[in-house]
């Protein structure tokens, strides 16, 4: 089980290398108090977790990923690059809390990483059966997925502008977008800043 579970770190460790530029690329570097302490693997969870054991370090987490992940190279990689995105802004909680409520904004972000991940490694027949089972499993992440790419395909920059603004993209507030010159649609503004219900 050891062996089994220093292979499987490995492998998440050597995607987050691979990808990490790509991340960066797309929504910018993470804050300076992020602080990523590694991953770790638990037959017990369905989906990623972020763990925050340090109470000294708010910001300082672990990705803790389902066993699962590793039975579908394109939910792992999916899984990961979702994770990496938030790991850009962590919201930094220890213990059991659940954390601040974040904007669709969040979550449309991870999963437009993860969709343009899998279109670069798996091609677009796969990134249109990853989209009808997010459809049709997972709603919420869909529609917060449809808006963060109509606001990238309006002004591709965007994310980047507003965290130049609020590095911390949960924090991000209406005014943001005007501040930081985002060429989008205000009716969009709204549905991306509305609280992620999952």
């Amino acid at each position: 089980m050891a062996d089994t579970q220093s292979v499987e770190i490995n492998k998440l460790e050597k995607l987050r290398a691979a990808w990490l530029p790509a991340v960066e690329f797309l929504f910018g570097e993470a804050v300076a108090e992020a602080q990523f302490d590694g991953f770790k693997v638990s037959r017990d969870i369905a989906k990623p977790v972020v763990l925050f054991e340090n109470s000294g370090e708010p910001f300082r987490y672990k990705i803790q990923m389902p066993a699962r992940s590793f039975t579908n190279d394109v939910m792992l990689l999916a899984d990961v690059i979702q994770e990496m995105v938030r790991g850009l802004y962590p919201i930094g909680f220890v213990g059991n809390d659940a954390g601040r409520e974040t904007p669709a904004l969040c979550e449309g972000a991870g999963v437009y990483a993860a969709v343009t991940a899998i279109r670069q490694v798996f091609g677009e027949e796969t990134v249109d059966s990853y989209l009808d089972a997010l459809r049709e499993q997972a709603f919420p992440y869909y529609d917060a997925f449809s808006y963060v790419a109509v606001l990238l395909s309006d002004d591709p920059q965007a994310i980047k502008k507003l965290r130049a603004i609020q590095p911390f993209l949960y924090e991000v507030q209406k005014a943001d977008f005007i501040t930081a010159d985002v060429q989008v649609e205000r009716k969009f503004i709204d549905v991306l800043l509305f609280t992620f219900r999952a």
